[in-house]
């Protein structure tokens, strides 16, 4: 057999010739080669040997000087009872002496790809604190909008919990999308309260109630898009790991859904934290009248 390459209208066609019958062979034919002998003469490759099929890998892979095989299955069922059967088969095998098995879970992260994931978040919430400190000219205020994501994570982990599914690597990467989205909801509440107060002088109780209220409709039309046009992916899956994608729409939607109930709860509870000082201060500044001597 032989493989070349042709060039049919720019593109590059890979064509195979095999001659046919090249997958068997005639082991009677095979017996009746003629081998030479010491003596000049030749034999028949029958009369002294013997021939017989027996089973055999298709490929030999080492790694680290190791012969390895592969054994892979598919458990159609719960992930936790999967695991356990797994468990239960690897515990009863007998291996001969030098030879161990080892698990092999293609999610798992390696330590360069932790390292660098770590740095991308790191970065992410870097970029996301400096840009809305330069929006909101303040250093207090950019921490309501950073403290949004433990919020969206309670979803995470809930939706994870309720529905089974395996927090893959895939989800990974679902979280560090939904980092960067559920931050817009409270940069819009911030941004609406912030000109409450410079452009109408409302205080700031008023403004927070106002700013909440007036933030709320476009806050969950928004989130309510994203959330259904997501379900989809999920809604018709035969179980919570049927595929990739599941994890990432699951880190998605959870992340989405508690940030939005919390966003127009609990972040302008924590502005109030940060700024009743300050204004305070500042309603004291102003309220002094200079001394007169």
């Amino acid at each position: 057999a032989s493989t070349s390459l042709l060039q049919v209208g720019g593109e590059e066609v890979q064509l195979s010739v095999k001659l046919a019958g090249f997958r068997y062979m005639a082991s009677h034919q095979l017996l009746e080669t003629l081998i030479p002998a010491p003596g000049g003469a030749s034999v028949r490759l029958g009369d002294v040997a013997t021939l017989r099929e027996r089973q055999v890998l298709n490929a030999v892979i080492r790694e680290n000087q190791q012969y390895q095989r592969l054994v892979s299955y598919e458990f159609r069922g719960p992930t936790k009872l999967g695991d356990r059967v797994r468990d239960g088969v690897i515990k009863a095998t007998a291996l001969p002496p030098g030879y161990s098995i080892e698990e092999r879970q293609s999610w798992n992260w390696e330590p360069e790809q932790q390292r660098q994931m770590y740095l991308i978040t790191a970065v992410a919430i870097l970029l996301v604190y400096m840009l809305t400190a330069a929006l909101f000219e303040s250093l207090r205020q950019p921490l309501c909008v950073l403290l949004t994501v433990p919020m969206a994570l309670i979803g995470v982990f809930l939706l994870f919990f309720y529905t089974g599914a395996s927090f893959t690597r895939e989800a990974y990467v679902g979280v560090i999308m939904m980092s960067g989205i559920v931050v817009n909801n409270s940069i819009l509440l911030v941004d609406r309260v912030n000109q409450l107060r410079r452009r109408h002088g409302l205080p700031l109780p008023e403004a927070l109630e106002r700013g909440a209220l007036d933030r709320a409709r476009p806050i969950l039309m928004t989130s309510l898009t994203t959330i259904l046009g997501l379900l989809p992916l999920v809604l018709f899956s035969p179980t919570a790991d049927a595929n990739i994608w599941n994890a990432l729409t699951y880190a998605l939607i959870g992340g989405l859904s508690s940030s939005t109930i919390l966003v127009l709860t609990v972040t302008p509870a924590l502005y109030l934290l940060f700024e009743r000082r300050a204004a305070a201060r500042s309603a004291a500044a102003a309220n002094a009248h200079p001394a007169v001597s």
